[in-house]
Parts: C-alpha cells; structure tokens; sequence
C-alpha cells in the first residue's frame, strides 16, 4: 500500500532505469470525494469516490513514452509499457529533459477539519441548502461536495514532491414561477480550502436573482454597456484570452497574441495574473503537475501584454522555462499547459453608476468561441435591466464581438473581487457591446 512518500516511488524509477530509459517520471494524483446532490427540493443521490491515477513518462534516446494506470502494483508493468512505447516512437528533436529540483515555495492549501468530514455532514450541508430556500421558490438542484486531493511526482533528475489540499463547495440551483412559464435557473455557489460556508449568502444571491427575474424587462438591440459577472467572464475567457497565453499554443502558430509581448492587447484598466498562491483560490498549489514549482506570473499589466504560461517542456523549447503550469490531461496521458488561479485585479470604481444597460451572470454558448481570434457570441441568461443605477428585472440577449475588442472596452472595474471556479475578478462594465434582443 502506497503510504504518501514519493521515496517509495523510488523502486519503479530504479526498475526502469535497469530496462534501459534515459529518463522516468512517475506522477501520483489521488482524489477522496463525497458529494451529495439535492433535486427539485429532495436529496436525491450520495455518492463518495476515491480515485488514484497514475502517470508514466518515460524517455529512450529522446523518444518519449506515455503509461497510466490506476493501480500502484501495476506501476512496473506500466513502466515496462512505456518502456516499449518510447522505444517505437520517433525521435523528439526539440526534447530536452525531465524538468529538475527547485525550491518550492511555502502555501497553506489544507484544511484538516475538511479531511474529518464525515458523508453526513455533507449530507446536511446539502438538507441546508433546500431548507433556507424560500416560498415560492424551487431548489431544481443544489450540491455539496468535500474533497481531497494528494498528489505526488518522483523522477530520476531528483524531483521528489508531494501535496495535499483541501476544498469544500456548495451551489445552489433556483428558479421560479412567472406569468408566462419560468424564470431563467439562478445559481449561488462558493468554493472555498476551509470547512466554513456560507450557505445563507449562497442561497440568498440566486433567490434573489429569481424575484428580480421574475419582473421581466424587453432588451434592445445595439449598442449598450454591459456589467459582466466574474462566472460569466471566467466561462467566456476560458475559450478565448486564456487559449491565448498559453505558450505551446503560442509556439504552434495558434495563439492570436503572438508576437505581442510588451503591447498593449487591452484597456489600461486591466491587470492579469497567474497566482498560484492566492489564500482564497481554488487552485492554489506550491507545484504543477510535472513536480515543477509554481510562480506568480503577471500576464497583463495595465493592458501590457508581459508573459506566457508554460510547462517544462515547451518553455524549454522556448527558452523561457516552465512557469510551473505543466497540467496532466487524464484522457490522453499528455501532459499540457494550465493556468492556476487568473486573478483580475480589482478597481475603485462602482460599476452600477450609470444611466441604463444590463448586468449579466451568466453566458450560455461561449464554447463555441473561436480560440485563436477571439470571435464570440453568447446568450445572456440570466441576465437583468439595469436603469439609472438599479437592477430593474430580467431580460434574454446576446452579446457578439472579439474578446480583445472588449478588453479595451473595460468603463469600470469594481472593487471587491468574486472567486469563481477558475478565477478571482471583480464585476466589470464594458461599453459598447454589441447586443441583440431575443
């Protein structure tokens, strides 16, 4: 039984250096979860998992190899495998090394008191969620989940590393009743490394979200100022400026910010980071996915394109060196390029001082955006009229336009930053936004 020391790794990397790799990876990820799920005002399903997947990276005369498995007494056997893919493969003429021994930085991403929760805490944490639910008001679905994660990472340039965290979640799902049908599904969600909730602030947002949708207002079409929520911004951002700093997508031709490094790309309010070290993000982590440390990286400063996110691989490609994103893709074994937490700085400005626009917190469609140049168009849902400063009641639109455009767009950043699944941001308003009434 694998006891949580990367030291006991140590056997598989000796075994495969005897068959004949040059190099051996071996990457540990372990995940302990139970979530619970509520439906239409019942708890509906329980479930607790534990999952450990592991990854095998092999090299033999620069041919890399893959392995995975999902079982530790497998390892050497999936060391054997790799063994024979590497030796098939081709030659990777730009392949360097396995990444090698840094200082890693000191984090608090643990909680004990989460690891200690039992399936019946979580249970009530779910019950909770449907009880403070108002009259008149249906819970469609609600979620509670606790979870663990331990990772370790060994390899034969020294790498030997492990980390656990802690995260602890809720949402909650509403929707009510209006003259015509049913208002648009609201959601209420925190996220959070330590035990402590707030569930009457996660169910108090969405219901109040469901009244003011309940007052249905006609949208417009043209142009408008629009207040973005971080969800919404963070799911749109996903598919479009996010693709777009990562550096192997840059070095292969697909990033619409090549060659832009030290230009402004957006409006002088913006400021992006990558902070791995962020108290209050979800992916707060002292290394990646590669065992390599991870750095606080300023991606825009005051507009300025100032770096790319790489993983060991294609920074040393690149020149540049890993920034500590390297991310294993469990579906193909492949070890890719991921941001951490991207935290948008704050402003000083109130986003809701203005004469009449919308305030969106949710976009249904941003997947179908175009990654390499930035073309988007969205359905707004939910979404609300605003006038002279007030939310006035609910609306259905869509937004279209280039993620970059709406960048240099930025008329106020708020002052208190949101944390998303991905992402720590203020509310944002964008002027001229081109919008068009359903």
């Amino acid at each position: 039984m694998f006891s949580g020391d990367p030291v006991e790794l140590s056997k598989s990397l000796h075994y495969g250096e005897t068959l004949g790799l040059d190099e051996l990876e071996i990457f540990v990820h372990i995940t302990d979860v139970i979530d619970v799920e509520g439906e239409l005002g019942e708890v509906s399903k329980t479930s607790r998992a534990k999952e450990t997947d592991i990854f095998v990276r092999g090299v033999v005369d620069n041919r890399v190899g893959f392995g995975f498995t999902n079982d530790l007494r497998f390892l050497n056997d999936t060391v054997k495998k790799v063994y024979s893919s590497a030796k098939a493969n081709k030659k990777d003429k730009n392949w360097q090394s396995l990444p090698e021994p840094r200082k890693y930085h000191r984090i608090e991403e643990y909680d004990p008191e989460i690891e200690k929760m039992s399936v019946e805490e979580v249970i009530d944490t779910c019950q909770r969620i449907i009880d403070l639910t108002p009259e008149g008001i249906t819970p469609a679905f609600c979620d509670a989940r606790r979870e663990i994660g331990k990772k370790y990472c060994v390899n034969t340039n020294g790498i030997e590393v492990s980390e656990k965290g802690t995260w602890n979640a809720a949402y909650s799902y509403l929707i009510g009743k209006t003259k015509t049908g049913v208002t648009p599904g609201c959601l209420g969600i925190e996220i959070t490394r330590r035990k402590k909730l707030n569930l009457e602030k996660i169910v108090s947002s969405a219901a109040r979200d469901v009244e003011l949708s309940k007052n249905l207002k006609k949208a417009e079409s043209g142009l408008t100022d629009v207040i973005i929520h971080p969800y919404a911004l963070e799911d749109l951002l996903c598919y479009t400026l996010l693709t777009s700093v990562l550096g192997e997508n840059v070095m292969r031709g697909k990033s619409f910010l090549k060659g832009k490094i030290g230009t402004r790309v957006c409006s002088e309010k913006l400021t992006i980071v990558d902070d791995p070290f962020h108290k209050n993000g979800v992916s707060t982590m002292k290394c990646d996915f590669e065992g390599v440390p991870t750095e606080k990286t300023v991606l825009i400063q005051d507009g300025i394109l100032e770096n790319f996110l790489w993983n060991d691989y294609w920074g040393k490609r690149a020149g540049k060196g890993s920034t500590g994103n390297g991310y294993r893709n469990i579906l193909k074994g492949t070890v890719e390029t991921k941001p951490t937490n991207i935290v948008i700085e704050e402003g000083d400005g109130n986003v809701f001082d203005m004469r009449e626009g919308y305030y969106v917190k949710g976009f249904q469609g941003a997947h179908s955006s175009n990654p390499e140049s930035g073309e988007f168009s969205v359905v707004c849902n939910p979404a609300f009229r605003v006038e002279n400063g007030e939310i006035t009641g609910g609306c259905v639109f869509m937004i279209s336009g280039n993620i970059y455009e709406l960048l240099k767009n930025i008329e106020e950043i708020d002052k208190e930053k949101i944390t998303g699944t991905g992402m720590l941001s203020p509310l944002i308003r964008f002027k001229d936004v081109h919008a068009a009434a359903k």
